[in-house]
């Protein structure tokens, strides 16, 4: 009989450590794996994703005459001399810069405000998506793009 309640003191023994490694990998989950993203980590996140949509625009190849959106925003910021089927190289870079912003950060619901404008002139060309009100954090990246008119500034901000 000693013998008896002896292993069943163990086996609760047993039981309660289980149950105590069980708790604290329920509080490990809940308050480090779950927890949101610390501001400095979104911001960074924000701002490489800027700055990497904006590398993939400009690098992104079209189907005019195999121009590059670089090349279609220099020649829209300068004498519009492609021709893309009948659609010049502003409606082509714009038709461009909808769908690739549409097939990914409107997909992934990620407000954001695009501009490319010359300095002291109105903006070429202007795209938003989502709430991005000046008292929003936004992480924004510039590019410039020489042109014959000067220098080409190609802006996107991500708000969040």
């Amino acid at each position: 009989m000693i013998k008896n309640k002896k292993s069943q003191a163990e086996i609760i023994g047993l039981v309660i450590i289980v149950l105590l490694i069980t708790m604290g990998l329920l509080f490990v989950v809940k308050f480090v794996i779950l927890r949101e993203p610390s501001d400095i980590k979104r911001g960074f996140v924000h701002s490489e994703l800027a700055s990497n949509m904006i590398n993939v625009l400009l690098k992104t190849t079209t189907d005019c005459r195999g121009s590059s959106v670089t090349e279609l925003f220099q020649d829209c910021a300068g004498f519009k001399r492609i021709d893309c089927d009948g659609i010049d190289s502003c409606d082509k870079v714009d038709e461009t810069i909808e769908m690739i912003f549409n097939n990914s950060l409107e997909k992934w619901n990620k407000p954001y405000e695009f501009s490319a404008y010359l300095v002291g002139s109105k903006p070429i060309i202007e795209k938003s998506y989502g709430k991005c009100s000046r008292n929003i954090d936004r992480e924004s990246k510039t590019y410039p793009i020489p042109t014959d008119w000067g220098t080409l500034f190609i802006q996107l901000d991500i708000c969040g």
